[in-house]
């Protein structure tokens, strides 16, 4: 079977995974009596990326066997999901159970029904403490499952695409609206506001406009002053400066990561290509990149700390050079040794098959 192709996929993964892991290496300084970085933007924002590829690639698959079968295997996908995600989500979720099993509370459980960014939302909404240790970030694994639990169904039952995934963005984004101008209860905004189903359906959008060569969104997308915006929000992002307005920005974070996508798959005279070897490999392990840094970011800490002390500007390099080097090669053992023991499973539910999805 011919596999789809999509070129630079790996490298968006790549930036949006090392970003996160940079954020939480900055918010994690205190572990060296270092005053925190900050940097809880870059976390964010390199979330949504990641949401806005995954709802293209994920759409752009389904759309893609819609065309050949003319359905979709609800089936085969969720075998999909659950042979890439839940093998890693669980073996993690179970080590960091075992090692602070003193901290396990009365939400634990919803860690095992993919449903942990309800206690992230309740304490990021300062309601009460409710995440567990190390796996905060958590809620973005859940968002994205919960959101592929009835995806294929809208794309397989639509009679008109286009239409239900517009329907569907501008819905979900006016519902965030309402919330904040009801002045509801800061738990459910909180809760809806990282809640990006938005996101992943504008991602939705542009697979179905791409797959279907829309001419005015290539032109639009493939325009040099589309391209240089877009690559100059990733640049205020990596440096802390992006905001506009609180209630739009993840939107425009997604509409310049889309049109970064698009270059990337379609363009061959593109500002930026993030067709490389590193980035490829990054990209691959991104996964674990994400899952384990947390963890990885306190263990390194422990021994480290008692060696590194002040916060000169050479302590601060090499905390953030070990740290990140550590949690690649905890990755890269991880996909290469655990992860893809389940994923030449996967390929086995693939109506069709793509080089990139490392979904």
């Amino acid at each position: 079977m011919k596999r789809i192709y999509l070129p630079g996929l790996n490298g968006i993964r790549a930036i949006a995974a090392i970003a996160v892991i940079i954020s939480h290496i900055g918010l994690n300084l205190d572990l060296y009596q270092i005053p925190k970085a900050g940097g809880y933007a870059l976390a964010s924002f390199g979330v949504t990326m990641f949401f806005a590829l995954s709802g293209f690639l994920i759409t752009y698959l389904l759309l893609s066997e819609k065309a050949k079968t003319d359905t979709i295997s609800i089936r085969k996908f969720y075998f999909r999901r659950i042979l890439r995600i839940w093998p890693l989500y669980y073996f993690y979720l179970l080590v960091v159970l075992i090692f602070v099993g003193y901290n396990i509370n009365s939400y634990s459980w919803m860690y095992f029904f993919l449903l942990p960014n309800v206690p992230f939302a309740l304490e990021a909404s300062a309601v009460f403490a409710a995440t567990l240790p190390y796996l905060a970030h958590y809620w973005s694994v859940g968002v994205e499952e919960q959101f592929y639990a009835f995806w294929p169904w809208v794309i397989r039952k639509s009679k008109n695409v286009f239409v239900v995934l517009i329907v569907f963005a501008v819905s979900f984004f006016l519902f965030k609206l309402f919330l904040t101008f009801i002045g509801a209860p800061k738990f459910f905004i909180t809760f809806f506001h990282y809640t990006r189903f938005g996101c992943l359906a504008m991602g939705g959008i542009a697979a179905y406009l791409l797959f279907n060569r829309n001419e005015i969104l290539l032109k639009i997308t493939k325009h040099k002053f589309a391209e240089i915006i877009a690559w100059g929000i990733v640049v205020l992002i990596a440096i802390d400066k992006f905001h506009l307005f609180s209630i739009i920005d993840h939107e425009i974070v997604t509409i310049a990561t889309l049109i970064i996508i698009i270059n990337q798959v379609y363009n061959s005279k593109k500002l930026i290509s993030l067709e490389n070897k590193i980035f490829d490999y990054l990209g691959k392990i991104s996964y674990g990149l994400y899952i384990y840094n947390p963890l990885i970011i306190y263990l390194v800490s422990i021994p480290l700390r008692k060696i590194i002390r002040g916060d000169t500007l050479l302590n601060v390099v090499l905390i953030y050079t070990i740290t990140i080097v550590m949690v690649i090669m905890v990755s890269h053992l991880s996909y290469f040794y655990f992860e893809k023991l389940f994923l030449k499973f996967k390929d086995q539910f693939a109506v069709v098959k793509s080089k990139s999805s490392a979904s």
